[in-house]
């Protein structure tokens, strides 16, 4: 350890040293959330609502437009978000010395994860490409109460996560 460094009391007790690379990657970790969440709530309770009063073509076509231009800033941002909260893992030892219930958190935090990340692609490359071609040609739009229930289980996901996150936090200082 080096002297005069920032230092943190692990929840092990030990002082482990806050190098600017553990700093930059917290930022880049949170600021990825920050656009995955903040993305996630605007569709869902700004975007989507208006959408839903559409019908046909226009409801397809400009459901179509957000995912176009959603898609690639949010799936991004959720690459970089678990990218660097392995990174932190890795560099916090998690499963190695980090306390138990540190480790457990982190399990469910990745389980969740992966959850998530299972249901956005459903969502956003089977499901809902799915419903706008029912939409479009005019059938039974079957796909759309799955469609529904797994943004809404996404949604809470999404929510869940950065608050196990700042447990995560929480049980290293």
């Amino acid at each position: 350890m080096r002297g005069g460094g920032p230092h943190r009391r692990t929840a092990a007790g030990a002082l482990r040293e806050t190098t600017q690379v553990d700093t930059a990657l917290r930022v880049v970790h949170l600021l990825a959330a920050i656009v995955w969440v903040g993305g996630t709530v605007t569709l869902v309770f700004v975007a989507v609502p208006p959408v839903q009063q559409l019908d046909g073509e226009a409801r397809a076509r400009t459901l179509r437009a957000f995912g176009a231009r959603w898609r690639p800033l949010g799936w991004s941002s959720l690459g970089i978000a678990i990218v660097s909260g392995v990174a932190l893992a890795a560099r916090a030892h998690a499963f190695d010395t980090t306390p138990t219930r540190f480790d457990l958190v982190l399990a469910v935090k990745g389980a969740l994860v992966g959850l998530l990340v299972a249901g956005a692609y459903l969502h956003d490359f089977v499901l809902g490409p799915g419903l706008a071609r029912q939409i479009r040609e005019g059938a039974p739009q079957s796909r759309r109460r799955l469609l529904t229930a797994i943004g809404r289980v996404n949604l809470l996901i999404t929510v869940t996560i950065p608050v196990l996150g700042v447990l995560l936090s929480e049980f290293l200082n």
